[in-house]
């Protein structure tokens, strides 16, 4: 699945949208380890064996189907591919290999559940496995199946404790199902198991944003681009901290404009001034408010817009 953070974008939301779930977040990269265990048997999922069909074939004999559908797929020819494979499956029904090779070319297909069938039973085949499971939770991410991601997520904790891309799912889904208190929680957790992983900083800022959380997003946004983060991390933080500055600053001068007083806080002491009312702008919201001529407020509309980030 793509990394972009762009798919959990803070600018199109605003700075408080908790009526409608953001869009899908991205997901961090699977388990390095991709070998599948099979800690027991995988009972035959059809007809009874028989001499033509018996449970178990030499392992050899697996890995030449597994590279010839390889092959076939590397050279477009999918639907050989995926008869080859359901060949060995029908041989070694126990195959975990197979089936996960399958859902690999079925949702490279776009059919999406056939995919899904095949990773169920390459679970079943091996139950202890992280690859199948990470799959399914994927796949159920990607189908829109939210409660089946937060089972499988909460599966694949069992089996690995400190798994970012278990949370990771978790947190997606919870968002998609509005619970974000909960993928707060659990994006949290993923800072503190990574803490120097700008994307998690990120995803925090995005779900304080969708609270109405203004000033603790300012700060998560910040620290992403205190981090070095990737290009496009960096720019969807900046573009975020820019939206934020520019949705307080229109309530600052609406209140200068309003009340005489707070103008003149202003005028002394900005910062204080604004953190008095609850607000909180990165440094370059700052410097835009502090070339707001605030003589000229009561008689044009707000100037911030000609001032911010140039």
């Amino acid at each position: 699945m793509s990394t972009k953070p762009s798919s959990l974008s803070a600018t199109e939301a605003g700075p408080a949208s908790s009526t409608s779930p953001a869009p899908l977040p991205p997901l961090r990269r699977r388990s390095r380890t991709t070998a599948v265990t099979t800690s027991s048997p995988c009972p035959p999922a059809g007809p009874a064996p028989t001499a033509k069909h018996p449970l178990t074939a030499p392992r050899g004999r697996e890995a030449q189907y597994l590279r010839r559908a390889d092959s076939l797929a590397a050279g477009g020819q999918i639907d050989k591919a995926l008869a080859h494979l359901r060949k060995l499956v029908a041989m070694v029904p126990h195959s975990p290999h197979g089936y996960l090779r399958i859902a690999t070319l079925l949702r490279r297909e776009r059919r999406p559940d056939e995919a899904l069938d095949a990773l169920r039973e390459a679970a079943r085949c091996a139950p202890d496995s992280l690859a199948p499971h990470e799959a399914l939770a994927e796949t159920y991410l990607e189908t829109g199946r939210w409660d089946a991601a937060v089972h499988e997520a909460r599966l694949l904790l069992k089996l690995s404790p400190r798994s970012l891309f278990a949370r990771d799912v978790l947190s997606a889904a919870y968002l998609q199902k509005g619970l974000l208190d909960r993928a707060l929680s659990v994006t949290n957790e993923m800072i503190r198991l990574d803490p120097s992983d700008a994307t998690n900083h990120f995803k925090r800022g995005v779900l304080l944003q969708q609270k109405g959380l203004v000033g603790a997003a300012v700060q998560a946004f910040s620290r992403v681009l205190d981090m070095d983060p990737d290009p496009e991390v960096a720019e969807e933080s900046q573009a975020a901290l820019e939206m934020l500055d520019g949705y307080q600053i229109r309530q600052i001068l609406t209140l200068a404009v309003e009340e005489v007083p707070f103008r003149l806080r202003l005028l002394r002491d900005p910062c204080e001034a604004i953190a008095e009312r609850g607000y909180l702008l990165s440094d370059e919201g700052l410097s835009a408010l502090a070339q707001v001529g605030f003589d000229d407020l009561p008689q044009a509309p707000p100037g911030w817009r000609h001032y911010l980030y140039h």
